[in-house]
């Protein structure tokens, strides 16, 4: 059967154009994988390409091994020689032919994040800046990843006088590249950097690539960053048979080095370029893709496109505004319930999706109290946040102080002064004494072994915990909780933390998400202990890790995470200004991404979808109103099943769109007139 047959015209237009640039912008759900797969196989059976001449770039080992299999079931064999690898594999199969030329050996190891902090740690305990405070190890690994994955040395830090902390990171980041250079070790950011220095300082040991590889292909283009879009301009110098796939409409990723001007720059690099929209979408309703096209149309910066589907119709999207948070998470599990039991819905076949990790709390708690199986996807539940278990290993040695594992956690959390070498004596006093590590801690002094000034702390330390024991056991535990973080200083040890400001803002928003979590039990339950809310989390979060994705579950999950999947039904929960978009991206002027990310949300949804918003959001013991995102208000009411209005509503309907959109538009109308 000939496969050309399955496709739509569109489709087949990118699947016969071999020769050349040719950038297909694949709308959601248009089905590119197809696509590739089968550009591939056109081109060793119709053109009789040599496998050995097509190289095929992803993103991720799943999706590599997806298209493996796909290419075996199609060519049966003939598809061996084909490259089809992530843009790391690749480098790293460069680097072992040719690294010696920048002065490594063949043999070099890659060293994990594990690996990388200890080589980190040992130079700031070389240098004696781990005793400054200003930095922790953490964080410099955070800013010398930051700076490699756009190419960026030692030198940007070190050229910034002003800035002790700065001049610190520069120094580290210098001596790390000269130590694990030493040890012929390289990190994962130095793959593409070290790839792309070959490239630059050596390109005539590169040429044999550039002559091997005929036929490449990008899949998700639009989440490559300016090192990646420099080796596949090395790549293709000679032949400029580039094929990238992928849909400015979806580039969420900016803030890992993700650069959406790589579609937008692409037709200055290759002038020459094919276009090729894939525009039917064979994933969402009409109904679902017009509300999609109404939201992502309005932003400034993007190539035109428009998806439509041969699903005509389809339900009207559904509009949940509620009171508080606690009745849009129940008004969310309540529907949830009801197309289970009347309509005989699996829980696979749902999924609910929200902007911020620290959303995820009273969402997991409705859904734990209707008894909704759930998974969260794409990282980690919010009780196994590191943040999160820090400040829960407080009520756990407070209700249990011979509990070492969270002792240990919080010994030095905030940090107190009682350094290894302490603890190593301490915990010899109780081997020694048979003792439990609490009861050494409250006598410390007794014990010549331990630093005096760390014993005294240790004592003043175990002080607190048994002060804190008996105030939990006489008031109301929530309260308590949050006098007891505030006098170890653990939010603010969070607000002071060196490294990245969105890191530390977001820990702080979930600490405090935790302790709006503990006040709302303690008032459903103002008899129950600390014992029985630890109880009550411990159970329900056993087996979070252990989530099967074909388990009959709801799959809970942020915004970014749920690009590529795809649900029967999808709820967008938090829906209002502040949250999508994001405080922190309206205060920098980044919406177009907001926008990019609600769109994503959008299309994720094949029958039905359901927005959702509380009208009040309480924060820092504040109620605070809420106004639905401006996102939902260029969706045509037509569309919803209950009209969407805000206060702000009309004043958000007015904001006119930049100058530059129509100058934006002119530069592809040639697109348009195709």
């Amino acid at each position: 059967m000939n496969s050309l047959s399955l496709l739509n015209s569109q489709q087949k237009e990118a699947v016969t154009t071999t020769q050349g640039p040719v950038l297909i912008l694949a709308g959601a759900g248009s089905g590119k994988t197809q696509v590739i797969i089968q550009r591939i196989a056109y081109l060793i059976r119709k053109k009789q390409i040599p496998p050995q001449q097509i190289l095929a770039v992803t993103f991720t080992n799943k999706a590599t091994e997806e298209m493996r299999e796909r290419l075996k079931g199609i060519l049966s064999g003939k598809q061996n020689g084909v490259h089809l690898s992530t843009f790391h594999a690749l480098g790293v199969n460069m680097l072992r032919k040719s690294i010696h030329h920048l002065g490594y050996r063949p043999n070099f190891i890659i060293y994990d994040k594990n690996d990388q902090l200890s080589v980190i740690k040992t130079i700031m305990e070389d240098q004696d800046f781990d005793d400054t405070g200003l930095i922790d190890a953490k964080s410099v690994h955070f800013e010398i990843s930051q700076s490699k994955s756009i190419g960026e040395g030692p030198e940007v830090f070190l050229d910034q006088q002003e800035s002790q902390q700065k001049q610190m990171i520069g120094k580290i980041y210098r001596q790390y590249q000269k130590t694990m250079k030493g040890c012929n070790a390289i990190d994962f950011d130095d793959i593409l950097n070290l790839t792309l220095s070959l490239f630059e300082k050596h390109p005539e040991v590169m040429d044999n690539l550039t002559e091997r590889f005929r036929y490449i292909m990008v899949d998700e283009y639009q989440d490559t960053n300016r090192i990646q879009y420099k080796l596949l301009r090395h790549l293709t110098k000679q032949h400029r048979n580039l094929c990238v796939v992928g849909d400015d409409d979806q580039s969420i990723y900016g803030w890992r080095g993700a650069d959406v001007r790589n579609i937008f720059d692409f037709e200055q690099d290759y002038p020459e370029v094919k276009y090729v929209r894939l525009e039917q979408n064979y994933r969402s309703t009409q109904i679902i893709l017009q509300a999609a096209n109404q939201v992502i149309s309005e932003n400034t910066q993007r190539m035109p496109k428009k998806l439509w589907s041969e699903k005509q119709g389809g339900v009207k999207l559904d509009w949940l505004q509620s009171e508080n948070e606690a009745e849009e998470v129940e008004g969310v599990t309540r529907k949830i319930r009801t197309k289970i039991l009347q309509h005989g819905n699996r829980y696979l076949d749902f999924s609910i999706l929200y902007r911020s990790n620290f959303q995820s709390r009273s969402l997991e708690e409705a859904l734990r109290e209707a008894r909704i199986p759930y998974r969260v996807v794409g990282g980690a539940s919010f009780y196994d946040r590191l943040e999160i278990r820090d400040a829960l290993a407080y009520l756990k040695v407070i209700h249990n102080p011979n509990d070492e594992v969270s002792l240990h956690r919080i010994i030095n959390t905030p940090r107190r002064g009682i350094g290894k070498t302490a603890l190593v004596q301490a915990n010899a006093c109780c081997q020694e004494m048979h003792l439990p590590l609490f009861k050494v801690m409250l006598r410390a002094r007794k014990y010549e072994k331990i630093p005096k000034n760390a014993a005294f702390t240790m004592e003043m330390f175990a002080g607190i915990i048994i002060n804190y024991q008996q105030r939990f056991a006489n008031e109301r535990f929530a309260n308590v909780f949050k006098e007891l973080l505030d006098e170890v200083g653990y939010i603010r040890f969070l607000e002071t933390q060196s490294g990245e400001p969105k890191l530390r803002e977001r820990r702080v928003k979930n600490v405090l998400e935790l302790l709006n979590g503990i006040r709302t039990y303690s008032e459903k339950n103002p008899e129950d202990s600390v014992r029985q809310y630890l109880e009550r989390i411990t159970l329900f979060t056993e087996n979070d890790n252990d989530a099967d994705s074909k388990a009959d579950q709801v799959s809970i999950m942020t915004l970014h995470s749920a690009k590529g999947l795809e649900f029967p039904f999808v709820f967008m929960i938090g829906m209002s200004e502040g949250l999508l978009p994001n405080k922190r991206s309206l205060d920098e002027g980044r919406v177009d991404e907001e926008r990019r990310l609600c769109y994503v949300g959008i299309t994720r949804a094949q029958q039905e979808l359901t927005f959702s918003m509380a009208k009040s959001r309480k924060r820092f013991g504040e109620i605070i109103p809420q106004e639905p995102s401006r996102f939902l208000l260029n969706i045509n009411p037509e569309l919803l099943t209950v009209p969407i209005i805000g206060e702000a509503s009309e004043e958000i309907k007015k904001e006119r769109r930049h100058e530059s959109r129509s100058a934006f538009f002119t530069q592809f109308k040639q697109i348009e007139a195709s």
